[in-house]
């Protein structure tokens, strides 16, 4: 809308500009956008590995009903030691048991749960590592307790390192970006020891996120004693893919000519990050196909390509890996 108002103001009401605005804005079919933004993110919110590949099928599946020609699932490699660019690519990383149970000191039963990844994926932080088949009883300690086979609560993230070294169990994540909201609990997303993703010589902790009511609850217990809790991770690792997904609105200038990339990040946990973004390209590209195709609009001179990828990863491995396409790339 303020887009639209802008350019009448700017060109006039009778701009060419204006006009086009005006008919995509009145073609734009938002609440097929939205449904768009749910299927891809029933998959994406528990993101573990199996799960980017059901959400690129369903993209895949979405690009061909919007009209998007070459439809293709890429699949790039997460096994922890390719490298695109500077970056290393991720071990593929699953996880089925996810829980974390206050043991000692009895508290109430509703108070008990701190974590179920089946309830809440956000519960466990990504690439979290196993614990013993079954789980394990073990202590909750502050940063500056004794780390060795306990739970650490409150250290932070890029002290992961530290945590291997000195043999914790793993990590309580209390990160939060508003701790006003009591009873949601910070994405982890970022558990590797030299950066954002595990990659293979990475240590696999364990790592549980909690929420701010829970993170007060352990606090409030540590000051009075001991904290024992029972963890269960039923998690892997192992070599696999890391997809991404693309289509095309074809141009006139032919399949050598240069190329409009449009792209967003697929397999984020939020609707906000980034579903709304990859479903609104995807809109975009369905409103321009249908009209191309009813004579509403020429055909474009290049072609334009959506692209459906992880963030960074996904798009510094298709910059490698199709220097055919990519050969004429520019900011």
């Amino acid at each position: 809308m303020a887009m639209a108002a802008g350019s009448r103001s700017a060109f006039g009401q009778n701009s060419p500009v204006s006009k086009l605005l005006t008919m995509l804005q009145r073609e734009t079919n938002s609440d097929q956008v939205m449904e768009d933004v749910r299927t891809i993110w029933e998959t994406d919110r528990w993101f573990t590995f199996p799960k980017f590949e059901e959400t690129a099928k369903s993209v895949a599946a979405i690009m061909r009903r919007s009209g998007l020609e070459d439809v293709e699932i890429g699949s790039g490699p997460a096994d922890g030691v390719t490298q695109s660019g500077f970056w290393t690519m991720p071990l593929a990383w699953d996880v089925k048991v996810g829980m974390l149970e206050i043991v000692d000191p009895q508290v109430p039963a509703e108070l008990r749960l701190l974590a179920d990844f089946q309830r809440v994926p956000a519960s466990i932080g990504m690439w979290s590592g196993p614990t013993p088949a079954g789980g394990i009883t073990t202590e909750i300690v502050l940063a500056s307790g004794n780390w060795k086979g306990n739970l650490v609560l409150g250290a932070p993230l890029g002290a992961k390192r530290a945590l291997a070294k000195a043999g914790a169990l793993g990590l309580i994540s209390e990160h939060t970006e508003n701790r006003a909201l009591l009873d949601e609990r910070g994405w982890v997303n970022s558990f590797g020891d030299n950066g954002w993703s595990f990659t293979k010589p990475s240590a696999p902790l364990v790592c549980f996120s909690i929420t701010p009511r829970q993170s007060d609850l352990l606090h409030e217990l540590l000051n009075k004693g001991p904290v024992k809790v029972r963890a269960n991770v039923d998690s892997r690792y192992y070599a696999g893919v890391y997809p991404y997904v693309t289509g095309v609105i074809r141009g006139t200038d032919g399949a050598n000519a240069e190329e409009v990339l449009s792209l967003g990040h697929l397999f984020e946990q939020g609707a906000n990050d980034n579903a709304t973004g990859v479903s609104s390209i995807i809109g975009a590209a369905a409103t321009l196909s249908r009209l191309i195709t009813e004579g509403k609009l020429p055909r474009p001179k290049r072609t334009i390509r959506v692209l459906g990828m992880s963030e960074c990863y996904g798009m510094l491995h298709y910059l490698e890996q199709t220097k055919d396409r990519t050969n004429t790339f520019r900011l």
